[in-house]
């Protein structure tokens, strides 16, 4: 790949000073400008960048794809020989799907809910019968499976038909957009090895659009970053990642969190690294949270299986495992969004003692209560609807995706005076407007932004006002659930800080639930390993990180893609393995808490 004016026409991608721009007050405002690129046979290709910097639209281009009132101002784009800009409408049709396909970032939203996945492969076209498809992107009992219907399958199975549906008409050319994104560590790997094998075995070309930096080092061989629409590093994966040459390529690489990092980073102008040690939790932090012993039922299937862990004032507990662990359940059922099948949930520190719970008492402690906060300790496993007004407030969630839970027509500030309004924080109209701008500024944003729809912000800025929101009923319990998943690394980077400044500001207990192993390293005192609803391993981050006990946890650290193409996370030897965890005999625990459930090695 070069980055030159003017590149070869004979490669199955050649972008030749390509420059978009969408039409704004009478004038062009460029979307991408200049950029050139070549994609050899057999090579993937990935574009890189913040929001914003025109990758998803340089690759949109390879079918002919522009947003509505934008155009080519300059340039060609060539697949497989062909003018794709050129093509008559017959032409372009047969392109897509034929020569270039595209794997979308979110195959359930691709696929058609109400149509069997074996007729959806059928009609992407192609000769290649639809069991084969599915025989040959790894998914079991096909043909049971072609008979399913989306909603049926997991993220990782849906992810695979989407990827049987691109490779069904044999093309040239795949265009992978953010195709990982979403999904937990073990199936991400799984999917990026089986594209990967995938390309070698039908001798395909790939451009890979990722902000997943981990996943850019492991699949691709060249890497092109984006800035503002421009180009402002290319080079072989290997030497970008090891001497990235632009200030902006060193910013972007540092901002990546590690799975050695034992805090967050400061990243400063020049990519230097500063790692921010954690907080210190007090020794009588009172708990915010106890659970003890929670099941949670859909219909026959248990999704949570006498899970127990505390959560003290100040202290971030982390929940981490694979899509259908039991820890977005466990979160919602936390916020009262789910009713739990049995066990307690308790706000307060009325919960009783347990595994993490330090010192119960908050005597003497220094942590600010309201006056009879005793009345605000209660029953978190009713439905939140059923709560106490003074109880629901102390619990608050942050969704994931911000995009989705503000109102569209909705001011941004209204959506964080709502709650102020409903939980009775605030005394008067003017009181509450005040109250609002306030805390939009303590999640770091213009006060300004406050009567902006969701839609002139940048995904960033729409979680901050999420956490805003969250802020608005003066909860001292935060759920924070897959918070930064679909956030570029610097926007990652900084909300996560903004995340840790307020729970160190307000002694907030937060419960936060991630798939990336490397942002939990960076955030969580504590973490729960969960697997199938049952919890495996839990302990004092550093601990758990550093000696991981159980063969599910290494196997989790075993599938994390390091920002480095050279990186291998050292965990020692993952064994085939079954449940030993008998009677009152469920655990070997170590000093300082760090607790593995019981395992036994088959083979």
């Amino acid at each position: 790949m070069t980055a030159a004016a003017v590149v070869s026409t004979t490669s199955p991608v050649s972008v030749n000073s390509l420059s978009v721009a969408y039409r704004s007050g009478g004038r062009d405002v460029p979307v991408v400008s200049e950029v050139s690129l070549e994609v050899l046979p057999g090579q993937t290709l990935a574009l890189v960048g913040e929001s914003g910097s025109g990758k998803s639209t340089v690759a949109a281009t390879l079918l002919g794809h522009l947003r509505h009132g934008s155009r080519v101002t300059g340039g060609s784009v060539r697949v497989d020989g062909a003018d794709v800009f050129a093509l008559p409408a017959r032409e372009l049709r047969r392109l897509r799907g034929g020569t270039v396909a595209m794997v979308a970032q979110n195959a359930g939203h691709a696929l058609t809910p109400s149509m069997r996945i074996g007729r959806q492969i059928a009609e992407a076209g192609g000769d290649v019968p639809v069991v084969d498809l599915l025989e040959q992107v790894r998914l079991p009992r096909p043909a049971q499976l072609a008979r399913r219907y989306p909603h049926e399958l997991s993220g990782g199975q849906q992810q695979r038909v989407a990827i049987a549906m691109a490779i069904a008409a044999r093309p040239k050319v795949l265009v992978l957009d953010e195709p990982t994104t979403g999904l937990d560590v073990v199936t991400q790997r799984g999917v990026l090895d089986l594209i990967g094998t995938l390309r070698d075995e039908l001798g395909l070309s790939a451009v890979l659009v990722s902000h997943d930096l981990g996943v850019v080092a492991h699949m691709a061989d060249e890497v092109v970053v984006l800035r503002s629409g421009r180009i402002v590093e290319a080079a072989a994966t290997g030497r970008l990642f090891a001497l990235p040459q632009d200030p902006y390529t060193k910013r972007l690489l540092a901002s990546v969190p590690r799975l050695d990092d034992e805090g967050l980073a400061r990243v400063g102008e020049g990519g230097e690294r500063e790692v921010r040690p954690r907080a210190v939790i007090p020794e009588a932090a009172p708990v915010a949270v106890t659970a003890r012993d929670v099941t949670i039922d859909y219909g026959s299937s248990r999704a949570v299986d006498g899970v127990s862990f505390d959560v003290r004032r100040g202290e971030v507990l982390a929940l981490v495992g694979e899509s259908g662990s039991g820890k977005s359940t466990l979160a919602w059922a936390l916020a009262g969004l789910r009713t739990p099948s049995g066990g307690t949930m308790t706000h307060g520190s009325g919960g009783g003692s347990g595994p993490g719970s330090g010192s119960d008492s908050a005597s003497g402690s220094g942590f600010d209560s309201d006056p009879g906060s005793g009345s605000h300790s209660g029953d978190l496993g009713r439905p939140a609807g059923k709560r106490p007004s003074a109880l629901r407030r102390r619990v608050q969630l942050v969704f994931q995706n911000a995009d989705t839970s503000l109102n569209p027509r909705r001011s941004v500030g209204d959506a964080v005076r709502r709650p102020l309004r409903f939980f009775g924080t605030t005394d008067s109209r003017a009181e509450t407007v005040v109250r609002a701008r306030q805390l939009i500024s303590d999640v770091r944003l213009d006060p300004a932004l406050a009567e902006r729809l969701p839609a002139q912000l940048s995904g960033g800025q729409r979680q901050r006002i999420g956490i805003a929101r969250a802020l608005a009923g003066e909860p001292d319990v935060l759920i924070a659930d897959e918070i930064t998943t679909a956030l570029d690394v610097s926007v990652q980077a900084d909300v996560l800080r903004l995340l840790d400044d307020l729970r160190r500001e307000r002694s907030l207990a937060c419960l936060f639930i991630s798939h990336d192993l490397a942002v939990v390293r960076g955030i969580a005192d504590r973490v729960v390993v969960l697997w199938r609803g049952v919890v495996v391993e839990e302990g004092p981050t550093d601990s758990v990180f550093s000696s991981p006990g159980h063969p599910y946890t290494r196997q989790l650290m075993a599938a994390v893609l390091e920002p480095d193409p050279e990186a291998r996370f050292v965990t020692g030897d993952v064994p085939e393995w079954v449940d030993a965890a008998e009677g009152g005999d469920l655990w070997v625990t170590s000093a300082g808490g760090h607790r593995v459930r019981r395992w036994r090695a088959v083979g």
